[in-house]
């Protein structure tokens, strides 16, 4: 085995470009073992670790300038601190990769949805119990935008203490009073919750039988909307056991159009 290598060697060993050996060079991170009378500069195999201990605290995050002063000034307890505090910031990232990815999937599931269903034709299905956060909203009357922004960014707020992703809308709940008076006036803002949680927004739906409505159309159709709804459940003989519960399944993120929205409405009902 050689005891040195020349930097391209070195490099090439160590799967990084000559060009970033001379830049740590420069910067005093890592030199060469030694540099002969005629300029080479030649590296050795222990060295490969210290490339290897670059690499993680790169990966990490961690500043090439913070590299330096402790790969300069390197003990035991300056180690522990260092990859203490890496690992906390691992942890952290690795939440908030994971609350991505919530919202993603849920997204996507919804696009999935909205592209599959039947707008205008009313379903019945068996609903197992879910769990969402419910923010309410406090509203007598129909919201500014200012107010809704204040509420939007309160429901946000919860959905991130409990772990959960923020997706890139809500759904609302109109209490069940409000929804038989035709008072299409929202009381919460709400997220799916993969679970139960220890909150005081957690809103568990009940298992049992659920109506379910497609509408295709955008925000400003959603009283009409309700009012179908409303419709189809008397035409089928059947009541409002619940609230009533509206979610985006196709909206600003796949399509330009508002009037191509389909709007997802929901409801435990009764005979």
């Amino acid at each position: 085995m050689k005891n040195y290598y020349k930097i391209s060697e070195f490099a090439a060993l160590c799967g990084l470009s000559r060009d970033t050996l001379l830049h740590y060079d420069r910067i005093g991170i890592l030199k060469p073992a030694f540099v002969a009378p005629s300029g080479y500069r030649y590296y050795t195999l222990s060295q490969f670790t210290t490339v290897d201990l670059i690499a993680v605290l790169k990966a990490s995050g961690t500043p090439l300038s913070e590299i330096r002063g402790y790969l300069q000034n390197a003990d035991v307890p300056a180690g522990i601190r260092l990859l203490e505090g890496k690992v906390q910031d691992l942890r952290a990232r690795r939440a908030e990769i994971d609350r991505m990815i919530q919202s993603l999937e849920q997204t996507l599931e919804d696009m999935r949805e909205g592209e599959q269903c039947v707008c205008g034709r009313l379903q019945l299905v068996q609903q197992r119990e879910r769990y969402l956060i419910a923010t309410p909203t406090g509203y007598r009357r129909p919201p500014s935008e200012r107010q809704f922004a204040r509420t939007m960014q309160a429901h946000f707020a919860a959905c991130e203490q409990c772990g959960l992703g923020v997706g890139f809308q809500a759904g609302e709940i109109i209490p069940r009073q409000r929804a038989l008076e035709g008072r299409f006036l929202e009381a919460y803002y709400f997220s799916p919750l993969p679970g139960p949680v220890e909150h005081p927004d957690l809103w568990i739906c009940p298992a049992g039988s659920w109506a379910v409505y497609y509408h295709r159309g955008g925000y400003d159709e959603l009283p009409h909307a309700y009012a179908l709804f409303l419709a189809a459940l008397a035409r089928q003989g059947l009541r409002l056991a619940g609230d009533v519960y509206e979610q985006d399944v196709i909206n600003y993120l796949s399509v330009n159009d508002p009037a191509r929205y389909v709007l997802r409405l929901s409801a435990p009902v009764e005979k």
